[in-house]
Parts: structure tokens; C-alpha cells; sequence
């Protein structure tokens, strides 16, 4: 790394481990990167793997709208079973 000189995103390379985090495992980001990436503690990321290769990425954080939520869902809908069963505890309907 440059010393003394603003960082572009192609400039920052470096060497990390994977440690055991609670039950899985993670990696340290340094708050170099963070800074670069305008990235703070809990923000989203996107992770990918192509060619071999782990891509972290900002995360667009956007919420789906239901249409976009339900797009992709083939299941039937039917209604009218909601509405057969006895109430089973406070319900107000």
C-alpha cells in the first residue's frame, strides 16, 4: 500500500485470514477499505464467487416492493382456506 497518498480502489492489496467467528468464520475488513468503500458497521453486502474469485460489494439496500416479492412465486393461492378454520385463540376477524 501507498503511504501518505489517498487510496483509489486498485491501489489496496493485502493479505487476511479466516478466523472462527461464533459458529462459522469471517474475515477482519480494515478500516482502510471500509473508508474507501464508504462502508460502516452494519451495511449490507453482497458476496459472490466467479471464476474462483470472492466479490464483496456494497449491497443495494432497497426494499422489494410485493410485486417484486412475489414475482418469482409459481405456488398456487387459494383464499378460501383462510377463512374455513374456527378461530383457535383472540383472533378478531
Amino acid at each position: 500500500m501507498k503511504k501518505n497518498c489517498e487510496l483509489t480502489t486498485y491501489e489496496y492489496a493485502l493479505t487476511t485470514k479466516i478466523k472462527k467467528w461464533g459458529n462459522g468464520k469471517g474475515i477482519l475488513l480494515p478500516k482502510a477499505i471500509l473508508g474507501l468503500l464508504a462502508l460502516k458497521e452494519n451495511d449490507s453486502l453482497s458476496l459472490e464467487v466467479e471464476n474462483g474469485l470472492i466479490i464483496l460489494k456494497p449491497a443495494e439496500n432497497r426494499h422489494l416492493t410485493l410485486a417484486e416479492r412475489f414475482a418469482n412465486y409459481e405456488g398456487e393461492m387459494n383464499q378460501e382456506e383462510y377463512w374455513t378454520d374456527s378461530p383457535v385463540g383472540k383472533e378478531i376477524i
